[in-house]
């Protein structure tokens, strides 16, 4: 190596070096804490051992292991339990945690409710495709379920400001059957996460139409609505995933259409009030 590359090399290091933060302690132990809980290592419900072992066997101090904790429960990999029989608890990530924080995101950055709906019928119409190759007997019967439910509370009537929320209750339901049954866990993930975004839309909906006197003509598509669900049954069961898919795009372009009659398609995506 030449002597003036070995130079700037060094320079270029010691520059490095001083722009990378090291981990705090409690840091570096809620990492090596996380990678046991995620691969197993500490099953889920397990107790890890108490703060004193844990202290000893760490070489850290209380302060230190506690914030590691705090880390890790804020992450809803570990819940704290109080008491005399108390201690840290592993558990699986809570993905409504991430939730929160894409959502918190998006509002922060002004994404646009058009700009969501759109995501959500491109992941969902991924979704629908691997739906119709891999649904399972279960995954049928459990939409069929789902059908009827909606079918008994349209025959009950939806109109009642109650009635209406147990219906918006049972199409995020149908939706959540797609993600489930689609057989990719990762696009299972990601139509969950903007389902749950979308729940704050959902709430405000409800309240809009609770505090709307012309209540017949808000609940006009709700037919149709279950209509397409049905279709869309019958195409999962025939294995026509092109056929579902283009079925279930058509369905969210039109459903995103019923959205914008009382929600500004420019309106920022709010997960806070």
């Amino acid at each position: 190596m030449e002597s003036g590359q070995g130079v700037g090399w060094a320079s270029v290091g010691a520059v490095a070096a001083d722009s990378v933060r090291t981990p705090k302690a409690s840091e570096q132990i809620a990492d090596r804490l996380r990678g046991q809980i995620v691969r197993g290592e500490i099953a889920t419900g397990e107790m890890l051992p108490p703060e004193k072992t844990l202290i000893q066997y760490l070489g850290v101090s209380r302060p230190t292991l506690r914030e590691a904790f705090r880390i890790l429960e804020s992450e809803g990999l570990i819940t704290v339990v109080t008491g005399s029989r108390g201690g840290a608890k592993a558990q699986l990530p809570d993905l409504g945690i991430a939730t929160r924080q894409i959502g918190q995101y998006l509002q922060v950055h002004n994404t646009t409710l058009a700009d969501l709906l759109e995501a959500r019928t491109d992941f969902e119409t991924a979704c629908v495709r691997h739906l119709a190759d891999r649904c399972p007997p279960e995954g049928l019967q459990a939409f069929k379920r789902c059908l009827a439910a909606h079918r008994a509370a349209l025959d009950k009537g939806v109109d009642d400001p109650a009635a209406f929320s147990d219906w918006v209750a049972l199409t995020a339901e149908f939706h959540e059957l797609i993600a489930r049954y689609c057989g990719n866990k990762t696009l299972e993930v990601q139509v969950s996460v903007l389902s749950d975004v979308l729940l704050q839309h959902r709430q405000m909906g409800i309240k809009q139409r609770e505090e709307d006197v012309e209540v017949p003509s808000r609940t006009s598509y709700i037919p149709w609505v279950i209509d397409d669900y049905a279709t869309l049954i019958v195409l999962v069961e025939a294995r026509d995933s092109a056929g579902a898919e283009r079925h279930w795009r058509r369905h969210l372009e039109a459903a995103t259409e019923v959205t914008y009659r009382n929600r500004d398609r420019q309106a920022t995506v709010s997960v806070f009030n």
